[in-house]
């Protein structure tokens, strides 16, 4: 069987498994007798942010608003489930986020028991305004206090301001990855060191600093990649979230270098405009190691179930993108035809001064459970763009310049559970973005186009710990110029499957493939979580397809890793 056959194949059997995912009865069961419970709030609208940051992780999450004693108190959980194996599965995937959280069941009848305490390696949300919480009307005595009192990174209690005991924490991530496509060889021996320090000065200021280092000892292992690629990837270090957070009743300022994450699907980036990628990788590395964080400035304000968050970045950061030579660089190094000099130049940034900085305004409202939001984003496009001249003579040189120039773009967030499932869409409109053109005689080999991405994903969660994601997404060329490299209309599907196969090992499976033509990525992955600070996995990136589809021109670098994490 040739490759090209196992490819059609393959293709054949992912499209036959989402259309049966696609035509899945999904029950939505009405009993509900299990939550976590991650949050007691003083403040309802801190309550309400952080509920529209766990939808935004994929968790259905709720509050329960109870006015007894002296003040309010709002809490919040996530669920409701039918089975208890499900709430202690979503129960271990917050806190491997670092969310912790408490096991509770609430029968339809009778006082609410709590089955499981929160864990203790991780921060914990709550409110600053109090040392007590009052319990409510059947609620088990405690459940609150234990969030209240519980130290957390962004809170300090006041006699701990003003001393030198700060919180300090980190991890080390080391990943080894080796390419069994022809010629096989290692591709990445990765070893990141993150160290974070942070503190509360008062009950209205905060702290954070961290930095983020790595080596890549690929380069001593072999000698396969060309020195502009071990330049780029060897050795590198550089501040990551370093910021300055101030609390001013229903606003809230952050300033400093930080991720503003304004939607997330899942394997694949949308309405996540602002935080500029790691692109070395592709899409083949967790999302908090392909986020590069901005220098900017935020402003939030909270009422009730509204937020509005306004941010200006006055020197953008832009994506990685690598070198040419490297395993998923966009742009290949042969020639083409009719072509005796290729030369691909470096990533082109803007100068940093003001008149390239970007800001943008997101409004954002959480009504009877669907949570909405919309956004403007004015920037420097974080992506290049390649841009050529063709050189004739003696002979023909080539010439390709990645840059970045300004776009716009308009979007739009919505989510909403319905009992265990989780409806989740996003659409933005981008304005005059360049796109590299199939036609010599084009000047700069570029041409500008106006786009529609708009995605639509349901998540279920069972009773026996299974979590399925299902995703349909499509872009459309507005104003489609017919040499650009795509069809007018592009459309793709994706399908995410975990489950725990074992005390404390989970398997994943994540599958992306376009419909316009044969291209396609498999990501298989187990996890195994040693204990709560190391975890193990080993997985493989696989990609096929057309050589000019998204994951198809990477056809040859099929790899599989190993990839160990400590947490401190």
């Amino acid at each position: 069987m040739n490759k090209s056959t196992r490819l059609n194949r393959t293709r054949h059997w992912i499209i036959t498994a989402l259309a049966t995912l696609g035509m899945m009865q999904f029950q939505i069961i009405s009993r509900a007798d299990y939550t976590v419970q991650v949050g007691a709030f003083r403040d309802q609208g801190q309550a309400t942010q952080f509920v529209e940051k766990l939808e935004q992780q994929g968790f259905p999450a709720t509050t329960i608003i109870n006015d007894k004693g002296s003040r309010s108190l709002t809490r919040v959980r996530v669920g409701p489930y039918p089975e208890r194996a499900t709430a202690e599965y979503m129960h271990k995937r917050l806190d491997a986020m670092d969310i912790p959280g408490f096991l509770v069941t609430s029968p339809s009848s009778g006082t609410p028991v709590l089955l499981a305490e929160a864990s203790s390696n991780a921060s914990t949300r709550q409110d600053t305004g109090s040392a007590r919480a009052e319990d409510g009307p059947g609620e088990p005595a405690g459940i609150d206090d234990l969030f209240l009192s519980a130290p957390d990174e962004s809170q300090a209690s006041n006699d701990k301001a003003g001393t030198d005991k700060y919180n300090f924490r980190g991890f080390f991530n080391s990943k080894y990855a080796h390419t069994y496509s022809s010629p096989t060889h290692p591709s990445m021996f990765r070893n990141t060191l993150e160290l974070q320090a942070s503190d509360r000065i008062n009950q209205n200021v905060s702290w954070k600093v961290s930095a983020r280092g790595s080596y890549d000892a690929v380069f001593d292992l072999d000698n396969f990649y060309s020195d502009r690629v071990e330049d780029n990837r060897r050795l590198e270090g550089a501040l990551h979230e370093t910021y300055l957070d101030i609390s001013a009743g229903d606003l809230e300022f952050r300033l400093g270098r930080q991720h503003i994450i304004w939607g997330e699907m899942v394997g694949l980036f949308f309405a996540d405009v602002v935080s500029a990628k790691d692109m070395r990788q592709l899409v083949a590395e967790d999302f908090d190691l392909i986020r590069i964080p901005q220098w900017a400035a935020r402003a939030e304000y909270f009422k009730g179930d509204f937020h509005t968050e306004a941010i200006w970045i006055p020197y953008m950061t832009y994506d990685e993108i690598g070198k040419p030579g490297d395993d998923f660089y966009p742009l290949g190094t042969e020639l083409p035809p009719g072509v005796d000099e290729l030369v691909i130049e470096g990533d082109v940034k803007p100068s940093q001064k003001l008149s390239n900085s970007a800001f943008g305004l997101r409004l954002s409202m959480l009504k009877h459970g669907w949570d909405v939001s919309g956004f403007y984003y004015r920037s420097m496009d974080a992506s290049p763009a390649f841009f050529s001249t063709l050189e004739t003579g003696m002979t023909t040189r080539l010439t390709i310049t990645p840059r970045h120039d300004r776009i716009h773009q308009l979007g739009a967030t919505v989510a909403k559970d319905f009992g265990n499932i989780l409806l989740k869409g996003e659409a933005v409109y981008t304005r005059d973005r360049w796109f590299t053109v199939d036609n010599p005689l084009d000047p700069d080999g570029a041409t500008q186009q106006d786009t529609l991405d708009y995605v639509v994903g349901l998540e279920h969660s069972y009773t026996n710990g299974t979590l399925l994601n299902v995703q349909l997404f499509q872009r459309w060329y507005t104003d489609h110029d017919s040499d650009i490299l795509f069809d007018e209309l592009e459309t793709g599907v994706s399908l995410y499957v975990s489950k725990e196969i074992a005390n404390r090992v989970d398997a994943e499976l994540l599958l992306v493939t376009g419909l316009n033509r044969s291209d396609w990525m498999a990501r298989p992955k187990v996890t195994w979580e040693m204990s709560d600070n190391w975890w193990l996995a080993v997985g493989a990136d696989i990609f096929g397809g057309n050589s000019s589809g998204l994951f198809g021109r990477f056809d040859d670098s099929d790899r599989v890793y190993g990839n160990v994490r400590y947490t401190f």
